[in-house]
């Protein structure tokens, strides 16, 4: 139970993208798994596994004391399982490991994720802390998302008073653009918070060093944690520090 309250706390940005989705679309936070991937018709009698967003697939687990599951992943695109960034066919059915700890969640390949990583015992105590993002490539190298931002009290954003960023790793970039409409309103909204870690899942070949745009600055890339959690985490590639405001423009160049 400890480690579902972390990963909840943890991608509470993007679940609150998600609800502001929902909120000016209509499209559901949670989706059926043929809702998002209309071509593969093994997704069609699938009611055991759904997605959160676009990004997640989650695979529920409806065996008391059960060990294994068997997981479906949608053709086109790889998967990363969240417990380990370990990358997984799409298209095929794998044997999982579960636990009353852990159930099979997998980051779709191409995605983004905003994540906040402190360990805190409220949401109202995350407000200021660091911001972690979850670059999980495709084929193409390439990965795209989105964080929305208000002061999470008030009414105030449908006067504009938000911050809603756009994420894209192309040609070894991460670019940060505005996504708000240009004219969004009269109130304004603003974060200090910054970008602290930046975690690159299927770079290849290996990354060693970024470049800060335009600050002009460097950034050195090391295999770093997955989670800021007590124990063993596993290590994948981190842009640990870029220290780059979640409210400006901004490009990371990795060299």
């Amino acid at each position: 139970m400890k480690e579902a309250i972390h990963v909840r706390y943890a991608l509470l940005p993007y679940f609150y993208t998600l609800f502001r989705e929902a909120n000016t679309s209509g499209v559901p936070v949670m989706r059926p798994l043929w809702m998002e991937f209309p071509a593969d018709e093994a997704t069609f009698s699938n009611d055991e596994a759904f997605m959160v967003g676009s990004s997640l697939l989650v695979q529920g687990v409806f065996t008391e004391r059960a060990k294994h599951a068997s997981v479906y992943l949608p053709s086109g695109q790889s998967w990363y399982y969240l417990n380990s960034g370990t990358a997984y066919k799409g298209g095929r059915t794998h044997k999982m490991e579960v636990s009353e700890e852990s159930i099979p969640a997998f980051q779709r390949a191409g995605t983004i994720i905003p994540r906040k990583d402190r360990f805190r015992r409220s949401s109202t105590q995350m407000e200021n802390d660091p911001y972690t993002l979850v670059i999980a490539l495709n084929s193409t190298q390439e990965a795209e998302g989105e964080l929305y931002i208000d002061d999470g009290k008030s009414f105030e954003f449908a006067k504009g008073a938000y911050l809603h960023r756009r994420f894209v790793f192309s040609n070894g970039k991460l670019t940060s653009s505005n996504a708000a409409p240009s004219a969004s309103g009269k109130s304004q909204f603003s974060s200090d918070c910054v970008v602290e870690r930046i975690i690159l899942l299927g770079y290849s070949p290996g990354p060693k060093s970024t470049r800060i745009e335009p600050a002009n600055q460097k950034a050195e890339i090391e295999l770093g944690p997955l989670y800021l959690r007590n124990g063993r985490s596993p290590t994948v590639f981190t842009i640990r520090k870029p220290n780059v405001r979640i409210a400006d423009d901004w490009m990371i160049q990795v060299l």
